[in-house]
C-alpha cells in the first residue's frame, strides 16, 4: 500500500514524487490526481514503466501483473488482458489507452460474462428443454405484426417456415375454421386484460390432416409497462385428444358390453352415502328402476339374510385394505325366487390418494350355480367311470402281457417240440439196440461185428442226444429270461442282439406261418442299460403289428429291423415292412388306445398305444411313425442307452 504521493513501477519500488509536498492550497498534481482516481488505472511514465493507482493496488496488488508491452499501445487502444486478483483469482480485464498524458483504465469484465455465459447457457437448456418435451413457442409482435415460430413450433403445426411468410394472416388459414374465431378472442382477451391465458385449437397440417394444439399465452411489457408482444408455449396434443376420443368410444363401448353381457354396476359414495345402479342391475336383482330406490339399506333389505354378514364385511375389506374384493352373495326377487350374483368391488381415490368410492360389476350366476350342483353330480360319476375305465385299462393290460406269454410259451414249446421228439426216438432206438445186444450177450452169440455196429450207434445216438438236448435247454433258458422280462419290470444290462434273435424266437411260430420273413441287422456288441421285458413288448407289437395289418393276402412280405447306436447316448430301432403302409389320415392316431383299422379281425386296438407308452414311459424314449415312399410303415424307437428309474 502507498501513501499518497506515491506509486509503483512495474518493479514495485516505492517512488516518490520530486519536490517537496505541495501545499492544501496548491493545486493537486497529476500523480495526485492519478492516484485519486475511484477506478483502476495504469500510467506510464517518461521511462515507459507501468504505474498503478491505489484502487488498482487494492484489487490486483500492484502493476507488475499487467504485460509490460501495454506501454506501446498508442491512445485510443483497447485491450483484453488476463489478471490474477489480490486474492489470486484469474480476472478478465478490459483496458482503455487515453491521453496525452499516457492513462489507462482497467474495466473487470469477469462478472459480466459469467452472466452473459449463464444467460446464454440458460437459452441452450431452454431450448433443448423445449425440444426434448416437444414444446414449440411463437411470438407475435402487437405493433409490427410480425409473427416468429421456433422449429419445434413448426414441427407442431406441421408447416415449413414459407407457409408462414405473411405472418398472422397465414396461421388464420391454418386453423380449423371453427376454431378461428375462439383463436381471435383468445388474443384479444389478452391484449384487453393482460394475463396468461390458455387455449386448444385445431390446424391443418401440410399433409391436410387435423392437429391438435394445446398454447399458452402470455403478454410481454417494455420499461414503461405497455404491452408490445405476445408470447406462447404450443404443445402437440393430437395423441392425447385423440387418445380422449378413444376414451369416450371405449366408455359406449363399455355400456354396450355392459348391455350386451347382462353386466350391472354400481358404484357407492363413501362420503355421501350415494347408491348408483346401471339399468342391468336392476334386471340382476329382479327389479324396477321405476319403483326400486337403490339405497343401501333397500340393498340389505333384498339380500338373503344368510348373506348380509358377509356382504358387509366385503365392503369393510375394501375400505381397511384398499383391494379388490370377489364375493358371492343371494338375493330374493319379489317373486321370492333366490337369485344368485358374482360380484367384484375395488376401491376408487381422488387426486389426493383419498377413499372416495366403491365400485363393483356383478353378473347373475343364478343359472351357473345350479348348474354347478349338476356338474359336481355329473363330475362324481365321470370320476368313478374313470376308475372303472383305469381299472378295465390295467386288466387289458395284464390281459396283453398274458396274451404275449402265451404267445412266448407256444413258440417256446413248438420249437422244444423237435429236438424233444429227435431225442425221444434217438433214445428209444438205441435202447431197442441195446436190448438186442443184451440178449446177444447173453446167448453167448454176441459177435464182433454187431458189438461194433451197436458201438457206432450209440456214439451218432449220444451225438443227438447232446446236441437236442442242448437245443432243448437253450429254449429252456430263452424261455425263462423272456418271460421273467415280459411279466416283470427288472433292470439289466444285455445284449441288443442276442436278446433280440431270442424274442424273434419266441415269435418264430406266428412269423412261419405267416409266409413272411424278418430280418435283423445289429452289432454283436451293442448293449443297452434298460428294461427287457418292456423292450421286448415293444417289438413283439410292432412285429405283430406288421404281421396283422402291413400285407395284402397274396403278398409274402419282408420286415426288417436295423437296430444301430444314434450317438453316444442313444440307441435307434428302425422297424420297416415293405407293405401297404398306413393311411395319412390314420397316422396321427395310430397310438391312440383303442384305435384299430382291423376290428372285423378281433383286434382291440391297443397294442401300439401300449408300446407306446412303455416307450416313451418306461424306457425314456420315443416312438414315432411314418410312411415310407413305394416300402410301407416306418417305426423308429429311440431309446436312452441308460433308462431312467421308474422311481
Amino acid at each position: 500500500m502507498t501513501t499518497a504521493g506515491e506509486t509503483r513501477g512495474v518493479a514495485g519500488t516505492p517512488e516518490r514524487e520530486r519536490g517537496p509536498e505541495p501545499a492544501s492550497s496548491t493545486p493537486l498534481t497529476l500523480p495526485s490526481l492519478f492516484d485519486a482516481l475511484p477506478v483502476p488505472a495504469l500510467m506510464c511514465d517518461a521511462e515507459g514503466r507501468l504505474h498503478g493507482n491505489r484502487c488498482l493496488l487494492d484489487r490486483y496488488g500492484g502493476a507488475e501483473a499487467f504485460p509490460a508491452d501495454l506501454a506501446d499501445s498508442s491512445p485510443g487502444a483497447e485491450r483484453e488482458i488476463s489478471v490474477p486478483s489480490a486474492l489470486g483469482e484469474p480476472r478478465d480485464l478490459l483496458v482503455r489507452v487515453g491521453g496525452p498524458p499516457w492513462i489507462a483504465t482497467v474495466e473487470d469484465l469477469t462478472d459480466q460474462r459469467r452472466t452473459a455465459r449463464g444467460l446464454e447457457l440458460a437459452t441452450e437448456k431452454m431450448e433443448e428443454a423445449y425440444r426434448t418435451a416437444r414444446l414449440g413457442y411463437w411470438e407475435y409482435g402487437i405493433r409490427s405484426g410480425e409473427l416468429v415460430l421456433n422449429d419445434a413450433g413448426l414441427a407442431v403445426i406441421g408447416h415449413h417456415r414459407d407457409r408462414l411468410a405473411n405472418g398472422f394472416d397465414d396461421l388464420l388459414g391454418i386453423l380449423h375454421p371453427d376454431d378461428r374465431s375462439r383463436f381471435g378472442t383468445m388474443l384479444e382477451s389478452v391484449v384487453d386484460n393482460p394475463q396468461r391465458i390458455y387455449v386448444e385449437y385445431r390446424v391443418h397440417d401440410e399433409g391436410g390432416h387435423i392437429r391438435y394444439v394445446s398454447s399458452s399465452c402470455a403478454p410481454r411489457m417494455d420499461a414503461q409497462g405497455r404491452l408490445t408482444h405476445l408470447f406462447g408455449v404450443m404443445m402437440d396434443s393430437t395423441e392425447r385428444a385423440e387418445a380422449a376420443a378413444q376414451l369416450e368410444a371405449a366408455k359406449q363401448r363399455l355400456e354396450e358390453a355392459y348391455r350386451t353381457g347382462h353386466l350391472g354396476y354400481w358404484e357407492y359414495g363413501i362420503h355421501s352415502g350415494s347408491l348408483i345402479w346401471n339399468r342391468e342391475a336392476f334386471g340382476i336383482y329382479g327389479r324396477d328402476p321405476e319403483g326400486f330406490q337403490p339405497t343401501f339399506d333397500n340393498l340389505l333389505d333384498i339380500l338373503h339374510p344368510d348373506d348380509r354378514l358377509s356382504f358387509g364385511n366385503m365392503l369393510e375389506s375394501v375400505i381397511g385394505n384398499s383391494r379388490r374384493v370377489y364375493v358371492e352373495y343371494r338375493v330374493i326377487d319379489p317373486a321370492g325366487e333366490i337369485r344368485y350374483v358374482s360380484s367384484s368391488c375395488a376401491p376408487r381415490f381422488d387426486l389426493e390418494g383419498r377413499l372416495t368410492h366403491l365400485f363393483g360389476v356383478m353378473l347373475d350366476t343364478t343359472e351357473r350355480a345350479r348348474a354347478a350342483d349338476a356338474l359336481r353330480t355329473a363330475k362324481d360319476r365321470v370320476e368313478q367311470a374313470y376308475r372303472e375305465l383305469q381299472s378295465a385299462q390295467e386288466s387289458l393290460v395284464q390281459t396283453e402281457k398274458m396274451a404275449s406269454l402265451g404267445q412266448l410259451v407256444a413258440g417256446v414249446a413248438h420249437e422244444v417240440n423237435g429236438p424233444v421228439g429227435v431225442a425221444l426216438t434217438t433214445a428209444s432206438h438205441l435202447l431197442s439196440r441195446a436190448e438186442d445186444v443184451k440178449r446177444q450177450f447173453a446167448a453167448n452169440a454176441l459177435t464182433r461185428s454187431a458189438l461194433a455196429g451197436f458201438l457206432e450207434v450209440a456214439q451218432e445216438a449220444g451225438q443227438l442226444l447232446v446236441g437236442n438236448t442242448e437245443r432243448i435247454a437253450a429254449l429252456v433258458h430263452m424261455f425263462k429270461q423272456v418271460a421273467a422280462d415280459q411279466t416283470g419290470d427288472e433292470r439289466r444290462t444285455f445284449y441288443l442282439r442276442e436278446y433280440t434273435e431270442d424274442v424273434l424266437l419266441s415269435l418264430h411260430t406266428q412269423i412261419g406261418s405267416s409266409g413272411h420273413r424278418v430280418e435283423l441287422a445289429c452289432l454283436e456288441a451293442l448293449q443297452l442299460e434298460s428294461f427287457p421285458g418292456a423292450f421286448a413288448r415293444i417289438l413283439t407289437h410292432l412285429v405283430r403289428n406288421s404281421l396283422t395289418h402291413a400285407f395284402r393276402p397274396e403278398q409274402n412280405g419282408r420286415i426288417t429291423i436295423d437296430i444301430h447306436a444314434d450317438g453316444d447316448d442313444w440307441i435307434e430301432v428302425v422297424h420297416g415292412d415293405d407293405g401297404q403302409g398306413v393311411l395319412e389320415a390314420d397316422l396321427p392316431r395310430i397310438f391312440d388306445p383303442f384305435f384299430t383299422t382291423a376290428r372285423h379281425a378281433g383286434c382291440v386296438g391297443l397294442g401300439l398305444h401300449i408300446a407306446y407308452n412303455l416307450a416313451t414311459q418306461t424306457l425314456g424314449g420315443q416312438l414315432g411313425v411314418r410312411n415310407s415312399p413305394g416300402r410301407g410303415a416306418i417305426f423308429t424307437l429311440r431309446l436312452p442307452r441308460q433308462a431312467p428309474d421308474l422311481g
